[in-house]
C-alpha cells in the first residue's frame, strides 16, 4: 500500500505553517481581535501557532502509524476509529496545553494561571478539534486509498482473465472444421483429384494462419479477409451451390485492426449453426466499410433449433477477445430474415 498523504515528507514540512496561520486567525476571530491583522502580519502569537502546529502534527502522525500497525484491517471497525479519535484528541490537547502554558509562563512572564486561563482554554479547544480534523482527514484518505487499491486489484484480475481468454482464443484450433474438411476431402479425392489438391492447400493455409497468429494480439483487416476467403472456399466445397459469399468494400479500412481469427471464427459459427440446403441456401456478405467503424457480416438467418454448445462458446470467446481491446462490443442482431454481426475495427491506441 502506498504511503498515506499525511506521512509524506513534503506534507509534513509545508502544511503545518499554513495550518498554524489558520489556527491563529481562528483564535483572533474567537477573541474578536481579527482586526489586528490590518496592522501586523508576523507576531509572537502567530509564531506560537505555527510552532504548535509542528508540535502536534508529528505526534499525531506517530499515533496514527502505531494504530495502523497494531490494528491492521481492524482499523475499519467503529471501535478502532473512536479509539484513534479520542487518543489524538487527548494527545493534541496535552501537547498544546503544555507548550502554550510554558510560552505564557516563561516567555510572556504571566505568573498567575487565572490570567491566561481563558486564552489557554481557547487554544487547547481549537487545537484539540483540529487534531480530530487531522485524524479524520487521515482516515478518509486511508479508506479511499484502500478502496482504490481494491478496485485496481479487481480491474487487474479482470484484465488477467481477459488476457487468459484471449490467449485461449488465439491458440484454439477448431477440431470440427478439421473433421468436416477431411470428410469433404475424402469425397473430392474420389471424384476430382485436382480440386482435392487445391482443397488441401487451402486447408493448410487456414490452419497455418491460425498457428502463425497465435502470439499476435491484433492483425489487419486485410489479413482477416484473406483468411475468410480461404475459409469460405472450404465451405463452398462442402456445400456446393448452397453457400454464396460476397465481399463489399474490401479495400476500405484494410489497415484497421481486428483480433486474429475473429472473422473466420464468426463465419464458422454462422455456417455451422445454420440449416443449409439446396432449398435453403446461405448467403453471406462481408462489408469492410460498415457503420460507425464496424466490419459487418450479413447472412441469411436460418438458425438451427438446437445450438451447439461448442459453437456458442467460440462465439462468446470472440466477444471476450474484443472486450480486451475496446469498450465497443461485438454486436449481433437479427431482423427481417437476416442476421448481422458487427466486429469493431480497432486502432493501436484502442487497447483499454
Amino acid at each position: 500500500m502506498k504511503k498515506n498523504l499525511i506521512h509524506q515528507p513534503l506534507f509534513r514540512i509545508v502544511v503545518p505553517p499554513i495550518y498554524g496561520m489558520m489556527m491563529y486567525m481562528l483564535i483572533l476571530l474567537l477573541n474578536n481581535e481579527l482586526v489586528q491583522l490590518r496592522y501586523t502580519v508576523f507576531t509572537n502569537e502567530l509564531l506560537l501557532c505555527v510552532v504548535l502546529a509542528y508540535l502536534i502534527s508529528e505526534p499525531l502522525g506517530l499515533t496514527i502509524r502505531i494504530f495502523q500497525k497494531r490494528t491492521g484491517d481492524d482499523l475499519r471497525k467503529a471501535s478502532s476509529i473512536v479509539s484513534i479519535l479520542i487518543t489524538n484528541l487527548l494527545v493534541a490537547s496535552v501537547i498544546v496545553f503544555i507548550a502554550a502554558y510554558c510560552y505564557f509562563r516563561y516567555y510572556e512572564g504571566y505568573t498567575f494561571f487565572s490570567l491566561i486561563q481563558a486564552v489557554l482554554t481557547k487554544i487547547v479547544v481549537v487545537y484539540g478539534i483540529s487534531g480530530l480534523l487531522f485524524t479524520m482527514f487521515f482516515l478518509s484518505t486511508h479508506f479511499l486509498s484502500i478502496r482504490n487499491e481494491s478496485e485496481l486489484k479487481k480491474e487487474d484480475l479482470k484484465r488477467q482473465n481477459l488476457e487468459h481468454q484471449l490467449e485461449i482464443f488465439n491458440n484454439e484450433i477448431n477440431p470440427d472444421l478439421l473433421f468436416q474438411s477431411l470428410e469433404t476431402l475424402i469425397t473430392l479425392v474420389h471424384f476430382n483429384q485436382d480440386k482435392a489438391e487445391d482443397f488441401v492447400d487451402r486447408l493448410a493455409v487456414v490452419y497455418r494462419y491460425i498457428l502463425e497468429n497465435r502470439k499476435k494480439e491484433l492483425v489487419t483487416v486485410r489479413d482477416e479477409i484473406g483468411a475468410a476467403k480461404n475459409m469460405m472456399y472450404l465451405f463452398r466445397e462442402r456445400y456446393p451451390d448452397q453457400v454464396h459469399f460476397h465481399l463489399k468494400n474490401e479495400l476500405k479500412n484494410s489497415d484497421k485492426l481486428l483480433v486474429p481469427n475473429a472473422l473466420p471464427t464468426m463465419l464458422d459459427c454462422i455456417i455451422n449453426n445454420s440449416i443449409i440446403s439446396i432449398h435453403q441456401p446461405m448467403s453471406i456478405t462481408i462489408d469492410g466499410d460498415g457503420d460507425e467503424g464496424y466490419l459487418i457480416i450479413q447472412y441469411t438467418d436460418s438458425q438451427k433449433l438446437s445450438q451447439n454448445k461448442y459453437i456458442k462458446k467460440r462465439c462468446k470467446n470472440v466477444h471476450n477477445a474484443f472486450a480486451f481491446f475496446s469498450d465497443r462490443p461485438v454486436i449481433e442482431i437479427k431482423a427481417y430474415g437476416n442476421g448481422f454481426v458487427k466486429l469493431p475495427l480497432l486502432d493501436v491506441n484502442d487497447r483499454i
